[in-house]
């Protein structure tokens, strides 16, 4: 057998026994969510007797669902607005020109990852009490994009680093300003960087569950982790309803992972090597 031909062979086998681990985490979690409690509590990862469909449209509206579901996606889309916004404008000039100034402000961006969010936790909430943004929408939003900024703008930095200045030189040439050739010329060309940026930052804020603890204390603002939450006692666990919920609660993330997965799969690449 041919060298090439053993190892698509082995990478193939790979793959394989790959995609069957990441699967099957997937699998128990569909399995748990259509058993009965009592079936549950006999066995969670046998084969359900009893597919009990039923456990989705229920955790659906126990938990409220579509509310929370609505909050989560506003705060979500929102905050990767934000982001992307602030993190691709800081980083185009860090990425363009070569000073001291610019130097600092990369540092002061990516010391931002070694801080951990727990000792801003009681500032912020002080913070957010004066402005009265607690319980808010907009307080939750502003602090996501504070915490999401710093990974972003590395990846953006990176990433424009790759790209070629001539492109740039031939737009001020033909009369471009700076604000027009970044958003006309340079900004299209992110889009797998952009890509990246929106996937893993979605990840962090659609799963987060101190933030929305801390600062969304009423019903109507609660978003689907604290939804999901919901359905945990100190005495008693409603597993089946938890992981219905879970599963309904991660589709959204699936579909933009599906869709964007390509173009963040080339951003994550070039942010990350380049430069």
């Amino acid at each position: 057998m041919p060298a090439s031909i053993a190892r698509k062979t082995l990478s193939g086998i790979v793959l394989i026994l790959w995609a069957l681990i990441v699967a099957l985490p997937l699998i128990v979690l569909v399995n748990v969510a259509v058993k009965s409690p009592q079936e549950l509590l006999e066995s969670s990862l046998s084969i359900p007797k009893q597919w009990m469909w039923s456990n989705f449209s229920e955790a659906w509206k126990t938990a409220h669902l579509f509310s929370a579901f609505g909050n989560s996606l506003h705060i979500t889309a929102l905050s990767l607005a934000g982001v992307v916004l602030v993190s691709a404008f800081a980083a185009y000039p860090i990425a363009r020109t070569k000073t001291k100034l610019t130097n600092s402000f990369f540092l002061y961006f990516i010391s931002g990852i070694m801080v951990p969010f727990p000792l801003a936790m009681i500032p912020l909430y002080k913070l957010l009490k004066t402005m009265h943004m607690i319980n808010t929408h907009q307080g939750v939003i502003f602090i996501y994009i504070a915490l999401t900024i710093p990974f972003s703008v590395f990846l953006y930095t990176g990433f424009l680093k790759g790209i070629p200045k001539e492109l740039e030189e031939s737009a001020l040439i033909d009369g471009c300003g700076p604000f027009r050739t970044f958003l006309t010329i340079v900004f299209p060309l992110m889009k797998p960087v952009t890509a990246s940026v929106i996937i893993t930052n979605s990840l962090t804020i659609w799963n987060d569950l101190l933030v929305p603890l801390l600062y969304l204390q009423a019903r109507e603002n609660r978003t689907i982790t604290i939804a999901i939450f919901s359905f945990t006692g100190q005495y008693n666990n409603n597993w089946a309803m938890i992981f219905s919920a879970i599963v309904l609660g991660t589709l959204p993330l699936v579909l933009t992972f599906l869709f964007l997965q390509k173009q963040f799969i080339k951003g994550i690449v070039g942010g990350a090597v380049k430069g």
